[in-house]
């Protein structure tokens, strides 16, 4: 293999690893899961502690899959908020699960807790630790979504989170719950052409752009978002993206001017016309933790947990020796 197929494959496994639409990197299992298979009944705890069951009792149960380091699982969980809102009065319990690594290191659950409430999420969450649900839904991609009846019976799957996503499971709710027909196939395809597809591999450069952003390399990530939009002038993630950035302190003159010249600089006078036409995305860096840092995150951890011993209550005999075994 040359050296440039070499980069390119490095860029393609990139992508497939941090691209929140793209394939997970858990692994999911090799099996595929069908409509029309059945999932036990279990029992889950949120992150606040509270019981909820799978699937929901006579409920329709819509079960999401996600992830911090998705940036596709932000709008898929703003979209079933809102679904929860515009359905309310039909019988659907949303359940949110959080697949982030397998196995959590000190301190990382508290990071998914305190994303949770940056974001203004109110859907239940349950934190899948060791990744067990993933595996057992054989989730290839995050986010994901499964729709299960009163009984565990899967009837509807949707992974991803493509530009059609909110028409798509609009749809689907509502044909759920009798509500409307299904589209026919010409009226999908007809829809399926509005939905924009980014061109000359601007998503790839993008999707890079995204990780070294969430790791903190801001200047990088921004090269990755300039080169996506010259790769394709159209695709407006990169630029609502950079808004984000350059209007994190409020969207003033200068930092509209300072965007624009960024935009003029690399040859993309075409778009500086269209700044400030859509709604930021806004990406959060992972906050860094060393490892002093996170030795105290772990002693805290083990502080709050009481010692367990075999020492009797005051006034009280034991019943083992010091061995631990039964006295005689």
């Amino acid at each position: 293999m040359t050296g440039s197929g070499r980069v390119f494959l490095a860029l393609l496994l990139l992508t497939s690893v941090f691209n929140g639409t793209a394939l997970a990197v858990h692994g999911g299992g090799s099996r595929e899961i069908m409509i029309g298979d059945t999932f036990e009944s279990r029992t889950l705890e949120t992150i606040e502690g509270k019981s909820l069951k799978i699937p929901s009792g006579d409920e329709l149960t819509v079960v999401l899959f996600w992830a911090t380091w998705s940036p596709r699982s932000k709008p898929a969980l703003d979209l079933w908020q809102k679904f929860e809102q515009d359905y309310s009065g039909q019988s659907v319990k949303i359940i949110t699960i959080n697949s982030e690594h397998q196995g959590l290191e000190p301190g990382q659950r508290q990071e998914i807790i305190r994303y949770v409430e940056n974001n203004g999420i109110t859907l239940p969450v349950v934190i899948d630790d060791e990744l067990a649900l993933f595996n057992e839904f054989a989730v290839k991609a995050v986010p994901t979504v499964f729709f299960l009846n009163s009984e565990g019976l899967l009837l509807f799957r949707y992974a991803s989170f493509p530009t059609s996503a909110p028409l798509d499971l609009k749809e689907e709710l509502e044909v759920s719950f009798n509500l409307r027909e299904r589209e026919t196939e010409e009226e999908k395809e007809t829809r399926g052409k509005l939905a924009y597809q980014p061109k000359n591999n601007a998503l790839l450069y993008y999707n890079l752009g995204v990780q070294l952003h969430k790791k903190g390399m801001r200047d990088k990530a921004v090269d990755r978002y300039i080169a996506a939009l010259k790769l394709d002038v159209d695709y407006t993630d990169p630029i609502r993206t950079l808004e984000g950035i350059y209007f994190a302190g409020g969207r003033t003159p200068e930092a509209e001017e300072e965007l624009r010249s960024l935009l003029s600089q690399n040859g993309l006078q075409a778009l500086v016309d269209r700044v400030g036409d859509g709604e930021p995305i806004v990406i959060e860096a992972r906050k860094k933790v060393n490892a002093m840092e996170r030795m105290r995150l772990l002693m805290e951890k083990n502080a709050a947990q009481p010692a367990q011993t075999n020492l009797p209550a005051p006034g009280q005999k034991s019943e083992k020796g010091l061995s631990g075994q039964s006295a005689e």
